[in-house]
């Protein structure tokens, strides 16, 4: 299985997290996420976090190896999302500013708030068939 070079910024990201994270959660994301971006590319898509989990309705899809598109709203069809090129890109993005929330917190600050309960891992559609990991 080839390994996919990640971003530099994003290699530096995930070497400044190890030792650091605030929870086993947070060090759960982060070992997953460089795990995904580097070993399961996706055409069909990842859910990383669905607009039908959260109160919020933010939700949090994972493209080809390390791009995103967060964005905001159930059947609102992509209008209010936000298309970035790797995860520390989407990591900062700020919430409020992006008019998705009423309070001013970056994508990673909401990830903390929840303690990323909010995330599954196992909706990467290029694995899984009929809603079970193949």
């Amino acid at each position: 299985m080839n390994k996919h070079k990640l971003w530099d910024v994003d290699e530096k990201l995930f070497a400044s997290m190890v030792g650091n994270y605030q929870s086993v959660n947070e060090e759960n994301f982060f070992k997953n996420m460089r795990y995904k971006q580097e070993y399961e590319c996706t055409s069909l898509n990842d859910l990383i976090v669905s607009e039908y989990e959260n109160d919020d309705e933010i939700y949090i899809v994972r493209e080809y190896n390390e791009e995103y598109v967060v964005g905001q709203g159930i059947g609102t069809d992509g209008a209010k999302e936000e298309h970035v090129m790797n995860l520390s890109e989407a990591l900062a993005l700020n919430l409020y500013e992006l008019g998705f929330i009423d309070r001013s917190l970056t994508l990673w600050d909401w990830l903390r708030e929840c303690d990323y309960n909010v995330v599954n891992y196992e909706r990467n559609y290029d694995i899984i068939e009929n809603g079970k990991r193949s």
